[in-house]
Parts: structure tokens; C-alpha cells; sequence
């Protein structure tokens, strides 16, 4: 996980401290015209979605709309040229989310995907694409990427609010060096094993559990 994020976030800021993410293969004025996201996901990708939800309307002052891939073409969504469709999606294969990002394109969407596979279908049909370099995901419940596909959520956020003059280069410079700190705190926390087996050990006989969780850790919880 620690290697996870630092992957994700190698390579993504210029010496100036301005991020570039060449990758993305869209023009920046298509950027700044967007005037609504929708973020598309299934499953623990979806909770991923909730969380840069948070980032991108903070940063950008942009509303974003995390649906589930699977109701999106049932509801008649208002989309249009000033709509930015996120797809995010561990194997860049999950049906749902393909077929939902390929409705929102025939209404002239433009879609960004947020992936970990490389050359699959749908950052392939994206108009967009950011890879989040985790390696294969091993867990059912998705670690790696999970985590991963938040610091892709998060760049993408800093990124809109630099082409937009939301935030100044200091400012995002300062939050990328905040992002840069992740990993090895994630790090410690793992080495603290003992710790978590002692609690898990104590708890293991536990009826039920309440998750509590405000703000981003609303659908960490989740």
C-alpha cells in the first residue's frame, strides 16, 4: 500500500512544483469549461469516488455527483459538452462502468478514466486517462487500489484547480508535499502490527460493529 501511493504520485509534479500529467491527453480549455463531474464507479471504487468528491468540491468549487455505474443510464442523467464523466475502475473491464461511460460520451461527455491496468477497455475508449501504477490488486476487498485511486482522485483535483486559478502553485505545491508524506505514514502503521492483531484479537468475538466516519471518513467507514 505505502508503495502503492508513492507510485501513483512519482513523476507527477514539475521542478516549478506544477503538476503535469501529460497522460491525461485532453486540452486544458476543455478543462476549464467543465461545469459539472460525475464520477462513475461500482463497489469500493465508488467509495474512492465519495472521497475525492470531498477534494474536487473544496479545491475546484466544482459540484461532483458519484453515482453507481449500474443506475447511471436509467435515470435520464443531464449531460453535456461542459460535463466531465470520471470512470473509476480497478481492471479498467467493469462492465457497468464501460457501458455507462460510452452512454455519457453519446451525449457528449467527456470522459477521464481513473485505472490500474494498463491498455484495457476503458481507458482505451476514454478521452482521458490517469493510472494509478499499483500493481495487481491481490485483496477482494481492494486495498492497494483503493487507496491509490483516491491519490489519482486527488491529483486530478489539484490539477483542475491549478488550470482553473483555484488554488496558487504554492498552495498546491504545499498539499503535494502533504500527499508525498502518505506512504510512510501508512508504513508506520502496518509496522505497528502487533498493536492491530492485540486489538483484532479482543474484538474477535464481537456480535456487531458500528463504523463511524465524518467528512472523508463518512465513506472510508463505508
Amino acid at each position: 500500500q505505502p508503495e502503492a501511493v508513492a507510485q501513483t504520485l512519482l513523476g507527477r509534479a514539475g521542478l516549478d512544483g506544477r503538476l503535469e500529467l501529460d497522460e491525461l491527453r485532453i486540452d486544458p480549455s476543455l478543462l476549464k469549461a467543465v461545469d459539472k463531474i460525475i464520477v462513475l464507479a461500482c463497489g469500493t471504487s465508488a467509495y474512492a469516488g465519495q472521497v475525492a468528491k470531498y477534494a474536487i468540491e473544496h479545491w475546484c468549487r466544482i459540484p461532483v455527483e458519484v453515482v453507481l455505474s449500474h443506475e447511471f443510464r436509467y435515470r435520464d442523467p443531464i449531460v453535456d459538452a461542459n460535463t466531465l464523466i470520471v470512470a473509476i475502475s480497478q481492471s479498467g473491464e467493469t462492465m457497468d462502468t464501460l457501458m455507462a461511460a460510452r452512454y455519457a460520451q453519446e451525449q457528449g461527455a467527456k470522459v477521464l478514466a481513473i485505472c490500474n491496468t494498463n491498455g484495457s477497455t476503458i481507458p482505451r475508449e476514454a478521452g482521458a486517462v490517469l493510472y494509478t501504477h499499483a500493481g495487481p490488486e491481490i485483496a477482494v476487498a481492494s486495498t492497494k487500489a483503493f487507496l491509490a485511486q483516491i491519490t489519482a482522485a486527488y491529483l486530478l483535483g489539484l490539477y483542475l484547480a491549478q488550470l482553473r486559478g483555484n488554488l496558487f502553485t504554492g498552495q498546491i505545491r504545499d498539499i503535494l508535499a502533504d500527499l508525498g508524506k502518505v506512504p510512510a505514514k501508512i508504513q508506520a502503521v502496518l509496522d505497528d502490527s502487533d498493536r492491530i492483531k492485540k486489538l483484532a484479537r479482543s474484538m474477535a468475538d464481537t456480535r456487531s460493529v458500528l463504523f463511524l466516519g465524518r467528512h472523508v471518513g463518512f465513506p472510508v467507514a463505508m
